[in-house]
């Protein structure tokens, strides 16, 4: 398997990340809990990767450095995607959990639209991409549009799950997955992980708002 497609998919892997945030804030009814447990994550991925430079191997995760880590990106910062992709969802959960109050269903549109559509985009992109965006030519068509529709389905999953009905769910998740993705092709020079969660909660909240 491709370097970059295992990247993606240990990124994928991070559309689990809403279901136990979810249980924490429910646990305890507080934002509070899904904070700490993010700055758990984020403390113990500096730590990882701290102890993988002077050459102390983290079982199984060492190993997963080993296989999906940028040679550019190891030496100098290993687990750079996960440390980034932790500290966007909390950004994400302080704006619109702790600042705003808004539902978690919002934080957790976010969550997927980086979970899924940021992988999905990328993978599409590289395999898929003929048609380069005129605003940014890193990005295509392509990997945008089934980036979207991947977000799409994850949110639209989600919010059924939560018992949400159809009408609304299909809504929130078009607004969600098309601000994440739009935000994901701006070149403002600012990594995915940081921008795109925050721009798919964005579309969430503005059509929570919308919708009444």
């Amino acid at each position: 398997m491709e370097l970059e497609t295992r990247r993606q998919l240990i990124h994928m892997s991070g559309v689990v990340t809403p279901l136990y945030l979810q249980y924490a804030y429910e646990r305890f009814s507080t934002w509070l809990a899904p904070v700490v447990v993010l700055v758990v994550l984020i403390s113990a991925t500096v730590a990882v990767s701290a102890a993988y430079r002077r050459g102390v191997r983290v079982p199984v995760l060492a190993r997963l450095i080993d296989s999906a880590e940028r040679p550019q990106v190891k030496e100098v910062e290993p687990g750079r995607g996960t440390l980034r992709f932790f500290t966007g969802v909390l950004a994400t959960v302080v704006l619109f959990g702790v600042v705003l109050e808004a539902p978690f269903y919002v934080s957790a549109a976010g969550m997927i639209a980086l979970a899924m559509g940021d992988s999905v985009s990328t993978l599409a992109g590289m395999k898929l991409g003929r048609h380069r965006l005129p605003y940014n030519r890193r990005k295509s068509a392509e990997g945008t549009a089934l980036g979207a529709a991947s977000a799409f389905a994850g949110v639209v999953a989600y919010m059924l799950a939560q018992g949400a009905g159809v009408q609304a769910s299909l809504a929130l998740a078009l607004a969600s997955a098309t601000a994440g993705m739009l935000t994901e092709t701006l070149p403002l020079g600012v990594d995915d992980n940081l921008t795109v969660p925050l721009g798919g909660a964005a579309g969430a909240y503005a059509a929570m708002l919308i919708m009444g």
